[in-house]
């Protein structure tokens, strides 16, 4: 410790260098003296010694004590004079500043924007709460979590090392909004095959995730005030992102033929003139619903009478396990359906969450429209990712991957049928799903499903509930929904057994009350 030595220059004696200590003497010095500036124990126009008398009252080099006072006049906590000593410049005291702050904030909290204040209405605190918090999402039923184990992942590894070693000059720089074009190239190509999707490559958009895609289709396509059909039920995100464009989400009941766009169409209890229509025809989340052929041509139909856009989002349609899949909307050879149809995708849920790599298929005449969105905010994912992506699809290794994926889930959702079928009160009905990951559970009327998924929470099994996925203003039926793609055979039988203890003791704690 180096104290300040005893001269007359005493009102510096709250200085109080440490020697050996990871930050240098001078860097010491600065801040001490910022902050006995900040805290009032300096004021304005304090004199300080020189260089030459602060040296030597520290036993410091006078180095240390120019470098500190250049240091503190670069940033205006002192003004140097030529040959005469610095003074301390008018810089507000810190107790001045932070009483302002107070008086400010007991006067209002700091304004959000409606964009904001909107979402409130869409996600619940304790959503909100469990994105922020830092429990591993990987527990049985989770929803949208693919099985980490089932993954190549030293193939993926070798991919992503090889683009690292031969990354070229010309590929660092690459900066096209829609992506990379070999990423580009191959989802092209894949999407062909799996879905029936024609398009050229300058169609194709790299984005980060579905999520992403559909944040930019709501830039992109919606004003404020705009009407968006969204399905209902369906994802909660969805209805948030129409939100945060400032639009108005329209919820439009889901049966077992898919979206109902008859409800849609409907002058008083629909949107006719909705500008968007974010629909899932392969696979409608949380029910697991396909869109018919006669509603799919119902649902382009209207599109081309209101001028509208249809956003095809693709969760897990290649996850089919009952019937053959029915090919994309944009697939159907229909007069102008390639102008109102924007397919949306993504890797996440076959792959792993944390790529954060999904696409977007654009009609040519919203390329340009849709490219100059993207280049005013997000940009591409980064090129590592994509370029190794690229060559784990163009070598077959993804393709492969799905059979092994699709085979995997088909199990997982017979053993957790079977299981659910033996241990679940007669009350309880379970919707078997004919593709993805996912089943509901339709509770009898009056369950609380939300205080059922707080209880399985705390014994470490994950649900959503049913009735937080829609948004309509009538009688919310309770369910639950669970996810059982992430987890092998055994992790599904454990969780099957302690579902089935709380949804029992919750139903019947109902009934007797």
């Amino acid at each position: 410790m180096v104290p300040a030595r005893s001269t007359s220059h005493a009102a510096h004696a709250f200085l109080h260098l440490q020697r050996g200590a990871p930050a240098t003497l001078a860097a010491q010095l600065v801040e001490q003296l910022r902050r006995a500036v900040l805290d009032g124990v300096l004021q304005p126009e304090h004199p300080l010694p020189s260089s030459r008398e602060l040296a030597r009252e520290l036993g410091v080099s006078r180095n240390t004590a120019v470098a500190a006072y250049e240091a503190l006049a670069a940033d205006g906590t002192i003004v140097a004079r030529p040959r005469r000593a610095p003074v301390v410049a008018h810089v507000p005291a810190r107790a001045g500043w932070q009483g302002a702050a107070r008086v400010q904030a007991a006067a209002a909290a700091p304004r959000t924007s409606k964009s904001a204040r909107r979402l409130s209405a869409v996600v619940p605190p304790d959503k909100l709460d469990a994105l922020l918090g830092s429990r591993a999402r990987s527990r049985p039923f989770g929803v949208g979590l693919p099985d980490l184990e089932l993954l190549p992942w030293r193939i993926f590894e070798r991919c992503l090392a090889r683009r690292v070693r031969s990354m070229s000059a010309a590929d660092a720089l690459d900066h096209d909004p829609r992506g990379a074009p070999l990423l580009r190239r191959a989802v092209l190509h894949h999407i062909a095959v799996a879905r029936g999707v024609r398009a050229t490559v300058d169609q194709v958009f790299i984005t980060e995730g579905s999520q992403a895609a559909v944040d930019l289709c709501c830039r992109a396509l919606l004003d404020p005030g705009d009407a968006a059909w969204v399905e209902d039920p369906g994802p909660l995100a969805l209805r948030a992102a129409v939100r945060m464009a400032g639009a108005r989400p329209v919820p439009i009941p889901v049966d077992e033929d898919g979206l109902r766009v008859h409800a849609g169409a409907h002058r008083r209890r629909g949107a006719p003139r909705a500008r968007v229509a974010f629909v899932s025809p392969a696979y409608a989340f949380p029910s697991g619903a396909r869109l018919t052929l006669p509603r799919r041509i119902e649902l382009l139909s209207w599109a081309a009478r209101a001028g509208s856009v249809v956003v095809e989002i693709d969760y897990e349609g290649e996850l089919r396990f009952d019937g053959t899949p029915l090919p994309s909307l944009l697939s159907l050879d229909l007069e102008g359906v390639k102008d109102r149809v924007i397919h949306v995708g993504t890797f996440s849920r076959s792959l792993f969450p944390g790529l954060r790599l999904g696409f977007m298929i654009v009609p040519p005449a919203l390329v340009r429209a849709v490219a100059l969105v993207r280049a005013a905010s997000t940009r591409a994912p980064p090129y590592l990712l994509q370029a190794a992506l690229a060559d784990f699809i163009d070598e077959g290794h993804f393709a492969r991957h799905l059979r092994t994926l699709k085979q995997a889930t088909r199990r997982r959702r017979d053993l957790l049928l079977a299981e659910l079928g033996l241990l679940l009160p007669s009350a309880v009905g379970a919707r078997a799903p004919a593709g993805g990951s996912v089943l509901t559970l339709d509770l009898p009327a009056g369950a609380d499903d939300v205080a059922i998924v707080r209880a399985l929470a705390a014994r470490g099994v994950d649900a959503l509930p049913l009735s937080r996925s829609t948004a309509a203003r009538a009688p919310r039926a309770p369910g639950l929904i669970l996810g059982f793609g992430a987890h092998p055979e055994g992790a599904l039988r454990d969780a099957a057994r302690t579902l089935a203890a709380v949804v029992t003791q919750a139903i019947g704690a109902g009934e007797a009350r």
